[in-house]
């Protein structure tokens, strides 16, 4: 637990420094990790219901990030009612830039460390890496059906 703040305490003040320069919420984060791991387009509502939201609340969000270009919106073609909406490339380096910036501070940690050390971690990790949940998350692992 004591690693886990260190490493959240070092890497959250540029990751917040971050989302302060863009001006993005703790929802609006949220909801581009979610539509990253998505691939092709979701419904607001399945957007809402994966976040935990109202649809209304739900359409607010995807509102403010179309309006910065990070989301594509379109009616379905079949009901002119439900909105479908998917990330823009700018969308993808958003979320990609949120991703390295809180990895910084992990990788700055591992920097310190000694050869041994760094072999010592690599091994104790390389287990937990193989788990499916895991895998899934790093692109060039996936082994099974995207979330």
């Amino acid at each position: 637990m004591a690693l886990m703040t260190f490493l959240l305490r070092g890497s959250g003040q540029a990751f917040y420094a971050l989302v302060a320069e863009l001006d993005l919420s703790i929802t609006q984060i949220k909801t581009l990790h979610v539509l990253e791991q998505r691939e092709g387009e979701l419904s607001v509502k399945e957007l809402a219901e994966l976040l935990g939201l109202s649809v209304p609340a739900a359409s607010r969000t995807v509102e403010g990030l179309w309006q910065r270009g990070y989301l594509e919106r379109r009616e379905d073609e079949h009901d002119r009612r439900v909105k479908r909406v998917q990330m823009t490339a700018s969308g993808r380096e958003i979320a990609a830039r949120l991703h390295r910036e809180r990895l910084a501070g992990l990788q700055e940690l591992v920097a310190t460390l000694s050869e041994r050390q760094r072999t010592q971690l690599s091994a104790a990790l390389a287990s937990l890496i193989e788990r499916d949940e895991i895998a899934a998350c790093h692109p060039k692992r996936r082994t099974g059906p995207r979330p």
